[in-house]
């Protein structure tokens, strides 16, 4: 199984987090404030450098006001603070890391973190509707968790073994030891058929979260650039973003067929091998926005769209689900050409 693979899927079952790619508290050490009757917390450090908790909660409570008849996910939990890496959904318990660093996210942008707590918000929505809807991805949300527990306790078991090695201090020595450790341990549990059986339809799963989550922030912000800005706002301190990247995250229109051209040579190899669920429905995206443009300032518009994408988004994951590991191929992404034309074709009937 390749590491990256490996880590894409245990990063979204939440089994287990490579260092620097999802939100980690070091410690509770700072006093907070709550809002939407503790459902949100933000460290003080946080209110300091951005925005209150009462500003978090009102804007998932302006979210909730858009997406009827989707139900609410009431059991969310939002942590907001300076001591997370990054921004994460936890879709095992609903929890919500929203990830606040002064000098780049707080002072400079800090209509950024709204666009943040709107995406991740946003994946709960999914999450939950998902469940309450459609069997399929209830059996395929069951297997994530039986698979999360045994992969888990491995994790644990790697990391003693990498931290009593020679190599502590070297990151990516250190990083790469655990994934060999990992994958050793899998083998010797018998679970690596099972994962990679499992693993092509978590991977569409997750791409149908990203498109779905944009989608909503779009919405909410009514700012076609949304997450472009967030991802600039990032790169000012982690080059792990590509600029390229952040173009192609971009939903108007303005660099479209640059766009489309890119996406069709390249997707092959960010599809096909890297499972890069981000940029597997960039021309659903690009769509989405030729077609609400003209009308996303309309309230009653607003409150019709996420419903609308849901049950788009829904139906053709449904579909996806259903076909076979030849189709989808080992990353699940092989026909995302298709995926995206059928959606594309769903957006300019039904929106």
């Amino acid at each position: 199984m390749k590491p990256l693979l490996l880590a894409i899927v245990l990063s979204s079952i939440g089994a287990f987090c490579a260092e620097p790619a999802f939100a980690q508290k070091c410690s509770s050490i700072f006093s907070s404030q709550y809002a939407l009757d503790g459902k949100v917390e933000v460290d003080l450090p946080a209110v300091r450098s951005a925005k209150t908790a009462t500003e978090y909660g009102n804007t998932i409570t302006e979210i909730n006001s858009l997406i009827a008849p989707l139900e609410i996910p009431g059991q969310v939990k939002v942590s907001v603070g300076t001591a997370f890496k990054f921004s994460h959904f936890n879709a095992g318990d609903f929890s919500i890391y929203i990830g606040v660093r002064p000098d780049s996210m707080g002072k400079m942008n800090p209509k950024v973190n709204q666009t943040t707590m709107a995406h991740e918000y946003a994946h709960a929505i999914f999450e939950h509707n998902l469940i309450k809807d459609l069997e399929s991805y209830k059996s395929l949300r069951n297997k994530a968790v039986n698979l999360e527990a045994q992969v888990e306790a491995a994790a644990r078991e790697s990391k003693n073994l990498v931290y009593r090695s020679d190599v502590t201090f070297d990151k990516k020595k250190k990083q790469q030891l655990q994934w060999q450790a990992i994958e050793k341990m899998l083998e010797s549990k018998s679970l690596k058929k099972e994962f990679k059986a499992f693993q092509r339809y978590w991977i569409i799963r997750t791409a149908f979260h990203e498109l779905f989550a944009d989608s909503v922030a779009l919405t909410y912000t009514r700012d076609p650039k949304s997450i472009a800005t967030l991802l600039k706002s990032k790169e000012e301190k982690n080059k792990e973003f590509s600029s390229n990247g952040i173009i192609l995250r971009d939903f108007t229109d303005g660099r479209h067929h640059r766009n489309e051209q890119t996406w069709k040579k390249e997707h092959p190899f960010y599809t096909e091998f890297a499972a890069d669920v981000y940029y597997s429905f960039l021309p659903a995206r690009w769509e989405l926005w030729n077609i609400v443009k003209s009308k996303i300032d309309s309230e009653n518009y607003r409150k019709e769209l996420p419903y609308k994408v849901f049950s788009i988004l829904e139906r053709n994951l449904s579909e996806s689900l259903a076909l076979s590991p030849e189709t989808v191929g080992p990353t699940g992404l092989k026909d995302i050409q298709r995926m995206n034309d059928q959606i594309i074709e769903d957006f300019r009937r039904e929106l």
